[in-house]
């Protein structure tokens, strides 16, 4: 009992650490970083248009796969429909493996998502994260 006490006390620091670490996101840091590594395939501001990934104004408040006139891949559409909404934790997964999530989401072995970027340092995603949690 008191090694699952403290494998759950561990469980529960570690989320609130990631938390914190979602919240800590410098979002001014975070429009540089999608400007310059995210902009080539999406744009940002209101009504913006489509690229290869869609237009992120909202994406943090309209539901996963719902940008306008965008064209997401199979994997992505099941993923989708079992997710309600993009959250600081499973956007921090999606940028650090957009595959890997969108198969785990989506409960398939496994599939193509359109994104390949991937951004591997915590302290990028959480920046970039707190940037697209102000485009509302």
């Amino acid at each position: 009992m008191k090694k699952f006490v403290m494998a759950l006390s561990a469980v529960a620091i570690a989320t609130l650490a990631s938390n914190a670490a979602f919240a800590a996101g410098d979002a001014a840091a975070g429009e540089k970083i999608a400007k310059t590594k995210c902009a080539a395939c999406h744009t940002f501001e209101t009504g913006g248009a489509n690229k290869v990934g869609p237009n992120l104004f909202g994406v943090t408040t309209r539901g996963t796969g719902k940008a306008a006139n965008f064209a997401y891949s199979p994997l992505y559409t099941a993923a989708a429909a079992k997710m309600a909404s993009w959250d600081a934790a499973s956007l921090d997964a999606y940028l650090t493996d957009p595959t890997k999530t969108l198969t785990e989401k989506a409960g398939e072995a496994k599939g193509a998502s359109k994104m390949t970027f991937k951004l591997p340092s915590a302290d990028d995603r959480a920046n970039v994260i707190a940037y697209l949690e102000t485009l509302k």
